[in-house]
């Protein structure tokens, strides 16, 4: 209803067709979704904080290709964890050509211990997958975490972790993911995309079991789950195909905020837009994986359809709210006007729900940024509209992957 005015002025000026396309794209489909995912958050708020102890012996993968500058970082980082049980730590070697091999051997010789043991594995095939599925034919334990080699875990994130996937019986578990060391003002934009966007949204998914996307930066998995489904294939959303495919088996695919981890971002806008435009390839390939109509929870499908629609709000952001930007700085109001920054509160209103239930995680560091967080309001959907639509295009058109 609300709508009709403004349709019905912009019709007057443009297509009526572009301007009904516009309207559900950059104002009914995002409304909707907004509105979805604060109410089920809201009704979903309470922290479940599981008491039973968790010793169950756990293996961590973390591959490596021309890592040397962290990698020994992040081994010491695991090996030091709170947790009581028993850690094997597989480091998998993806054919670097830097001194990521000789770190690794240094970390065996310093940080091994009766509970923390340390391997190194050779994967010669480039490729994560390929490094991914090398660490996983020598897991013995029933439970696996991987973690990015650039990426640091709070002290007691292992255990928050073990404790929801061993006492839930989910195939998989999504960590809790933050932004470390942000320096640059990508960077610093970055700290609330993962703090407010990437947060809520997993809250959304796993309030229903569905987690679509249980990364490979941080994540707990059955092992035999896994090994179930065939481990990971070569794409560019290997963690998000290999998540479907759980789905797709009836298994629950969770989120625990409590597992909390650090990760590195990219420094550049020209990075953050492979990144993203990755990203965007990568639900491509879950869907090529599994059709919504394929999973085996109605939750599960309906979060897949919902990903799809975001191509559509990808493209009447573009080609509708920044041409009616560009439109009104001509002096045509005809699509966006200054009553577009009414849309602002509904925003604030949101992110403030999502960064309260984070900012009472116990062991989160947030680092806030007023420079990061007014460019993350203003431009970064931007940023991220444009890669993913060339992320989209690249799928199209199957362009060869780099191995991050």
């Amino acid at each position: 209803m609300l709508a009709g005015p403004w349709a019905r002025a912009a019709s007057l000026r443009l297509p009526s067709g572009y301007v009904l396309w516009v309207i559900v794209g950059i104002a009914l489909l995002p409304g909707y979704l907004t509105c979805m995912m604060f109410l089920s958050n809201l009704l979903h708020a309470k922290t479940r904080v599981s008491t039973i102890p968790c010793k169950e012996p756990v293996s961590v993968l973390i591959c490596a290709r021309n890592e040397q500058d962290c990698i020994f970082q992040t081994i010491r980082n695991v090996a030091q964890q709170n947790y009581d049980g028993r850690i094997e730590i597989l480091c998998v070697d993806n054919a670097s050509s830097d001194g990521t091999y000789s770190e690794i051997c240094r970390a065996i010789r310093l940080l091994s211990s009766p509970l923390r043991s340390i391997r190194l594995l050779l994967c010669n095939t480039p490729g994560k997958a390929h490094a991914l599925n090398a660490g996983l034919a020598n897991v013995q334990t029933r439970y696996f975490i991987t973690v990015d080699a650039d990426t640091s875990l709070d002290k007691n994130a292992i255990c928050r972790i073990m404790q929801r996937i061993a006492s839930s019986g989910a195939a998989c578990v999504a960590g809790n993911l933050l932004v470390k060391d942000a320096v640059t003002l990508t960077q610093k934009m970055q700290i609330y995309d993962y703090l407010i966007s990437i947060a809520a949204v997993k809250r959304f998914q796993g309030s229903y079991a569905s987690t679509l996307v249980a990364q490979g930066a941080f994540s707990a998995y059955e092992t035999l789950a896994v090994c179930g489904v065939g481990g990971w294939r070569q794409c560019a959303g290997e963690d998000i195909v290999l998540t479907y495919m759980l789905l797709r088996q009836g298994r629950c695919s969770l989120y625990e905020p409590q597992a909390i981890g650090y990760t590195a971002v990219p420094e550049t806008i020209k990075a953050l837009g492979k990144q993203r435009a990755r990203w965007a390839r990568g639900m491509f390939d879950g869907l090529r994986a599994v059709a919504p109509w394929g999973q085996a929870s109605f939750y599960s499908g309906y979060f897949e359809s919902v990903n799809i629609s975001i191509v559509l709000l990808d493209l009447a952001y573009v080609f509708g709210f920044l041409a009616g930007i560009v439109m009104l700085i001509l002096g045509f109001n005809w699509l966006v006007g200054w009553m577009t920054l009414l849309t602002l509160p509904a925003f604030f209103i949101c992110a403030a729900s999502v960064y309260q239930f984070q900012r009472r995680l116990p062991g989160i560091t947030i680092r806030h940024s007023l420079s990061g967080f007014i460019g993350f309001v203003l431009v970064f959907q931007t940023i991220q509209s444009i890669s993913s639509l060339c992320g989209y295009l690249q799928a199209v058109l199957s362009r060869r992957l780099n191995w991050k």
